[in-house]
């Protein structure tokens, strides 16, 4: 299973657990809250789960590079130059589920990702999938 596969599935899990939970407890029943607000949060929690399968796709292209060329932390720090302090940098020895979530920005892995990519079309090395 593709590292897509793998995140895309587990966005669709949270969105149905969250659905069968609206429903069996009728936490989003159009009579109590109303229509419009039933459907913003359908679409907000679709949203969350969107968010949640890009910043773990985004984390795991950086982690896989990394992993190719044999970088640490410190390495990826010394490529995003200029970031802000709360902004940390994904740890390849130490990858997390929730990391990307809360300590990794996407700033931060868009520009690792564009320094990585470009590297690995440079050495011929097999694209992240």
């Amino acid at each position: 299973m593709t590292h897509r596969a793998k995140w895309m599935t587990i966005s669709v899990i949270i969105y149905v657990i969250f659905v069968s939970c609206a429903v069996e407890f009728k936490l989003l029943d159009p009579a109590k809250i109303g229509l419009s607000w039933t459907v913003f949060w359908y679409i907000a929690a679709a949203g969350f789960t969107y968010y949640f399968y890009f910043k773990n796709m985004a984390y795991q292209e950086v982690i896989y590079y990394a992993r190719q060329f044999h970088l640490t932390k410190t390495d990826l720090e010394a490529m995003v130059p200029g970031r802000k302090s709360t902004a940390e940098v994904p740890d390849p020895e130490h990858p997390s589920i929730l990391t990307p979530l809360i300590q990794v920005p996407l700033s931060v892995t868009n520009r690792l990702t564009d320094v990585l990519e470009k590297r690995a079309k440079e050495e011929n090395v097999t694209s992240f999938k």
